[in-house]
């Protein structure tokens, strides 16, 4: 097996530069904010922001591909990534320098380096492999491309060649057949996302309007989860269905953008819906501890 590293550029500082700022941030504004509805949401964006930064500081500092007598593999550390691609689903590749031409749908990075999905100008939905683009390679699939950018990138040409895979030129079309009411994927999150939201809508009402509410009801809490702020169940119950209400509009915002996501790739698209789903879920989970904890 012919084992190829990817060149080593430069994208592993903006990664690092971006976790320091960001967590920065975020600190500082828990240190500052005494809301427990906006410290809890901050708390899971900055555990989710780190563990985005590690899987992909991982995958650039450790990507390396291999080709065997049938396949092509692209792999990282720890198994993060791991890609098998056939020499007969290959249907040829170019070249390309400098700059990356293209729009990121996931992932990291853009011009010097690209780790995730994109358009790239001329050659379309790209999975990106590139730590560097001093030398890239594109590889054309049926489903999807391949962007690389091995060391010896000479010898690596070479190799393709004699498996079989010749340069070619590839247009690229915008799929015009969406039908995400149709991928479970995508239907079965959009689905627990609308019960979930119906629940933190319509549940503090059905309590108000059966007296099932006390008297009095926390309105705001610190991020200790004290109450600060007291008032009639009246309140309570309309103050959680304007978070059931903004909660419908980040769902509507988020259906819309995965379709527009799914026109150049479907997969980039679920990351949408399953946004929407977690805040979604975070909402439920405060509202149901306040009403365990005050009625």
């Amino acid at each position: 097996m012919e084992n190829y590293k990817s060149i080593k550029g430069s994208g592993v500082y903006p990664i690092l530069g971006i976790s320091v700022l960001y967590n920065a941030l975020f600190i500082t504004l828990l240190f500052f904010m005494n809301s427990y509805e906006i410290s809890s949401l901050l708390k899971i964006v900055l555990v989710v922001f780190n563990i985005y930064q590690i899987y992909y500081l991982i995958i650039y500092t450790s990507l390396k591909y291999s080709m065997d007598d049938e396949n092509l593999h692209i792999n990282s550390a720890l198994g993060i990534k791991k890609v098998k691609i056939s020499f007969s689903e290959i249907e040829g590749y170019t070249k390309a320098k400098g700059h990356i031409r293209g729009v990121k749908l996931s992932g990291y990075g853009k011009n010097h380096f690209a780790i995730g999905r994109a358009i790239i100008d001329k050659i379309g939905i790209t999975y990106m492999f590139v730590t560097s683009t001093d030398n890239v390679i594109y590889l054309k699939t049926k489903d999807i491309n391949y962007g690389l950018s091995p060391e010896d990138f000479d010898k690596f040409e070479r190799e393709l060649n004699k498996k079989g895979v010749s340069p070619v030129v590839w247009e690229y079309k915008v799929n015009r057949n969406i039908h995400l009411h149709k991928d479970k994927k995508f239907l079965i999150p959009l689905i627990i996302v609308a019960i979930v939201t119906l629940i933190i809508t319509l549940n503090p009402l059905i309590l108000y309007l059966y007296n099932k509410l006390p008297a009095m009801m926390p309105l705001n809490f610190n991020s200790q989860f004290v109450a600060v702020k007291f008032g009639t169940g009246k309140q309570f119950a309309f103050k959680q269905t304007i978070y059931g209400v903004l909660n419908m509009a980040i769902l509507f915002c988020m259906y819309y953008a995965s379709y527009f996501c799914a026109k150049y790739d479907r997969k980039s698209a679920y990351k949408f819906i399953y946004v929407s789903l977690i805040i979604s879920l975070v909402f439920l989970i405060m509202q149901f501890r306040i009403l365990v904890t005050f009625r």
